[in-house]
């Protein structure tokens, strides 16, 4: 009975690129979220003209943390693809 061969990506550094992406996507997070916390804050306190600025920032941020995600993800899907086509890591070479 042939291994299946595996479902995650097997390149070198895949691994560390994920990791490294979903960091950068957790401190943007991070940036929106603060970003939030000081526009109400700016907002309670009367001060009205920091709200487009706060909301062009935090689109900015949304805007990178999805991309970043489909990259991810067309990465995977594109790894997943490759060792479908070659017939897995086991494979015979003919």
């Amino acid at each position: 009975m042939p291994l299946r061969a595996p479902r995650h990506d097997l390149r070198p550094g895949a691994v560390s690129a994920s990791l490294f992406r979903l960091c950068v996507v957790v401190l943007l997070c991070a940036l929106q979220y603060w970003l939030l916390t000081q526009a109400m804050e700016s907002w309670k306190a009367g001060d009205h003209e920091s709200e487009w600025p706060a909301f062009l920032a935090s689109l900015t941020c949304f805007a990178l943390s999805a991309s970043l995600v489909f990259a991810g993800e067309r990465g995977a899907r594109n790894a997943e693809r490759a060792v479908e086509l070659n017939g897995g890591p086991h494979a015979r070479k003919r």
